[in-house]
C-alpha cells in the first residue's frame, strides 16, 4: 500500500484504499477495523467509535451495527448525512469518508447481519435502558455468557439494527518524509483529484 501512495495514479490510489478497507472487516487488528462516525444533532456534530462490519466496493458502501434506541439513529433519522474517518498510524494514512445512510431494521439486511453475529455481539443489546440515557448506575452486561434465555435474545435482536452508507466522495491524507499528498474522489462527478495538504 505504501508504494501505492508514494505514486501519483489516483486511480491506483482509490482502488487499494477501498481494497484496504474490505480487508479491515475481518481483521479486528486492522487499523481500519474501528473508525469514527460523526452524525449532526441539531447543527451540531457528534462523534463515536464504531467497528467496520461491512463493505462494498461496487457501491461504495460501508456498515456498522448499531442499537435502534441510540442517539445516532434519532440524528440520521432527521439528517442522514454521515461521515467516517480512519485513521492508520504506520501507514500515516487518514481517510474521510461523506456518506448519506440509510437504517436497516427487521429487514433481510438486518436478519444475516443478526444471523451471523456471535453471541457475545448479541449480548450488547440487551441493556434494558435506552442506549444513552441517564442511569443510577452502569448496566453491567456479561457478554461471555452462554446460557441465554431465548426471551432476552429475541429482546436484543428488537434493539438491533444496521446502519448502510453510501459514499458520495472520499477525501485522504498521506503523511510521509518524501513528501506530504492529499486526494479527493468524487463519486458524484467520478472525478479524482490533488488537493493543497
Amino acid at each position: 500500500m505504501r508504494e501505492t501512495l508514494l505514486g501519483n495514479d489516483l486511480i491506483e490510489i482509490e482502488k487499494q484504499i477501498w481494497l484496504l478497507l474490505q480487508q479491515s472487516v475481518k481483521t479486528a487488528k486492522s487499523p481500519f477495523h474501528q473508525a469514527y462516525v460523526a452524525t449532526i444533532n441539531n447543527n451540531f456534530p457528534e462523534q463515536r467509535t464504531v467497528v467496520l462490519r461491512n463493505i462494498n466496493i461496487e457501491e461504495k458502501k460501508l456498515r456498522f451495527h448499531t442499537d435502534i434506541r441510540s442517539e445516532k439513529i434519532e440524528h440520521l433519522n432527521h439528517n442522514n448525512s454521515l461521515s467516517w474517518l480512519f485513521y492508520d498510524a504506520e501507514l500515516k494514512l487518514q481517510l474521510r469518508i461523506y456518506t448519506k445512510a440509510e437504517i436497516h431494521y427487521n429487514d433481510e439486511i438486518a436478519d444475516i447481519a443478526w444471523n451471523n453475529s456471535r453471541l457475545a455481539s448479541k449480548m450488547c443489546y440487551t441493556t434494558q435502558a435506552k442506549s444513552g440515557s441517564f442511569i443510577a448506575e452502569p448496566e453491567i452486561i456479561d457478554v461471555n455468557q452462554k446460557d441465554i434465555e431465548p426471551e432476552l435474545l429475541h429482546f436484543a435482536r428488537k434493539n438491533f439494527c444496521i446502519v448502510e452508507s453510501k459514499a458520495f466522495a472520499m477525501d485522504f491524507v498521506f503523511l510521509n518524509a518524501k513528501g506530504n499528498k492529499r486526494g479527493y474522489f468524487d463519486y458524484l462527478t467520478e472525478d479524482f483529484h490533488w488537493r493543497q495538504i
